[in-house]
């Protein structure tokens, strides 16, 4: 379904590499985790949650949002409206994730 999104170009994500070739990337999975890149937009958070709908409402399963939290990179001004629409929280950089840091400064060794 996320993969639908990019392609109808509802969710924009991130090219990897610099390449014109490099695929778009819109999720990261890990376990029952799923991390999702998209624009500071707020067009881009209502698909987001439509999506993340349909996606229960064919499933069965459920998103918690008392876990989800949304982090945004460099200064995003309508950050509060961008978590009401998603129904989330929001974080801060830096962050761990699987107890690995995200968003630190890159310590050379």
């Amino acid at each position: 379904m996320l993969e639908q999104a990019r392609e109808q170009q509802w969710i924009k994500g991130f090219k990897v590499g610099s390449d014109k070739g490099n695929p778009v990337t819109i999720h990261l999975l890990y376990a029952d985790d799923t991390l999702i890149f998209c624009e500071a937009e707020e067009s881009q958070a209502r698909y987001l949650n439509l999506t993340l709908s349909l996606f229960e409402a064919l499933s069965g399963l459920h998103v918690n949002v008392l876990e989800s939290i949304i982090y945004p990179v460099n200064h995003v001004s309508n950050i509060e409206e961008l978590s009401g629409i998603l129904v989330c929280s929001i974080g801060t950089f830096p962050t761990t994730y699987l107890g690995l840091p995200l968003g630190a400064k890159f310590k050379n060794c």
